[in-house]
């Protein structure tokens, strides 16, 4: 195994000498690895932090790689990979590989006396799928294909075809396609559900934003909203998911299905808006729902670092209105708790890097602990993110965080999806695993 430092020139250069060395019987493939949310380790661990991280994560990949094999960490959070040699066929190969290499980054990282988890998203290009034989070719592909896998998820593995994500190097006709997509209704919103951990009913679901493209299927919001920000398009995709959460409301009440509130991500270009408060009050009462009803998610980076005042006015004529307040992605952007206070939040959602692997890091059940403390001691309740299994869902409860929402739970899902969800849940609540809050 050769590592490398620097960039494009490198890696084409081992990827052309992998093409030299390809015959009938032995083939090439590029491979690009990158971080999964880099923005939030970024913000929790800081750039010496996510340094640490990149270095320890070289070490181990390096380790599970041939001789001939090449790697270049091509900028501060991905890899790129030339894989000369494979014998045919392939693909089985480079897929066992992709799942080694996650694999072995899943392993807790010391970061300044503390375990960060990470896990790492794949794209590659098999030799004969490439659009032409050449370096570039292979190595485009394979960014492609790990757009196209970042978009699915973290963790996710994607190959290059011909129908892989849409080159991005021409921003405006892609961000012509996604506002005309919002525009013809293929933006939608899914639901996942959020439920009580002493109990396990339903109390509430999150509306999340999925593209249903014509051709490559549904596609998650990590890809498009960045074009949506670039045209300043939030507030039409925040207006398009309140409708659809209102609209899911009333169809489950009608149903017979007690779902208390459902929650609407705000972005900072609609907190921005002098008209936002009109505007939701506009829609609330044209469905006829209590305020209560409505919860408004808002990023913490928003109320840690934004001193405007239409924001902070909105937010607090919000809460002044009934309409519930919680705080996304607590412990990344480090809100004050006078601002916790000041902005009358309702709940704070705790961040997913906390969660993972709660139940096996004490280290993160302490993180967990005081945050949760701090909570209690505010009156404000809490909802674990990104729950994925039992045992996280068993000491999230056991430390008393009041609610969850994560793949342990269910996946984001299509509202006709949502009434089956909700009456099998019904059925089955009572012999579903719930754990007794821990008392203090």
């Amino acid at each position: 195994m050769q590592l490398r430092s620097g960039g494009k020139v490198h890696i084409d250069a081992a990827l052309e000498a992998a093409l030299a060395q390809s015959d009938s019987n032995q083939r090439c493939a590029a491979m690009m690895l990158e971080l999964d949310e880099p923005d939030t380790l970024q913000d929790r661990w800081g750039a010496a932090g996510v340094e640490v991280i990149m270095s320890t994560l070289t070490d181990r990949l390096c380790s599970m790689l041939r001789s001939g094999d090449v790697i270049v960490q091509q900028d501060a959070t991905r890899f790129v990979i030339s894989l000369p040699s494979i014998r045919v066929p392939e693909l089985g190969a480079v897929i066992s590989l992709i799942e080694r290499l996650q694999k072995t980054a899943r392993a807790a990282i010391p970061v300044d006396n503390a375990n960060a988890y990470v896990t790492l998203s794949a794209g590659f290009c098999l030799e004969n799928r490439a659009p032409s034989r050449s370096a570039q070719s292979l190595r485009q592909s394979a960014h492609l294909a790990l757009l196209d896998a970042i978009s699915q998820g973290a963790e996710s593995a994607r190959g290059y075809s011909a129908s892989t994500t849409p080159d991005l190097s021409q921003p405006e006709s892609y961000t012509h396609e996604v506002l005309q997509a919002l525009q013809d209704g293929q933006i939608v919103a899914w639901f996942q559900p959020q439920v009580s951990t002493d109990t396990g009913l339903v109390t509430g679901f999150e509306a999340l934003a999925r593209w249903n493209h014509p051709t490559r299927g549904v596609i998650a919001p990590t890809e498009f909203l960045p074009a949506l920000e670039a045209a300043q398009a939030m507030e039409l995709l925040s207006e398009t998911m309140l409708q659809h959460a209102l609209r899911a409301m009333r169809a489950w009440d009608v149903a017979g299905h007690k779902v208390p509130s459902v929650a609407v991500n705000f972005a900072t270009q609609d907190l921005r808006n002098p008209s936002l408060i009109e505007r939701i009050k506009w829609d609330v009462d044209r469905f006829e729902m209590a305020p209560t009803r409505l919860t408004v998610e808002i990023l913490e980076t928003v109320v840690s670092e934004n001193d405007d005042d239409i924001i902070t006015r909105n937010i607090r004529a919000l809460g002044d209105q009934g309409y519930r307040i919680d705080l996304d992605d607590f412990g990344t952007g480090h809100a004050s708790l006078a601002n916790i206070r000041r902005f009358d939040v309702d709940r704070i959602k705790i961040d997913r890097s906390f969660i993972t692997r709660a139940d096996e890091d004490p280290e993160q059940q302490r993180m967990i602990n005081a945050i949760i403390s701090m909570a209690d001691q505010m009156g404000i309740d809490t909802v674990a993110e990104g729950v994925e299994t039992i045992g996280e869902k068993s000491i999230l409860s056991q430390l008393g965080c009041t609610h969850m929402q994560g793949y342990a739970i269910a996946r984001p899902m299509p509202f006709d999806q949502t009434l089956i969800w909700l009456e099998e849940h019904r059925t089955h609540r009572s012999k579903t695993s719930y754990f007794p809050r821990r008392k203090a």
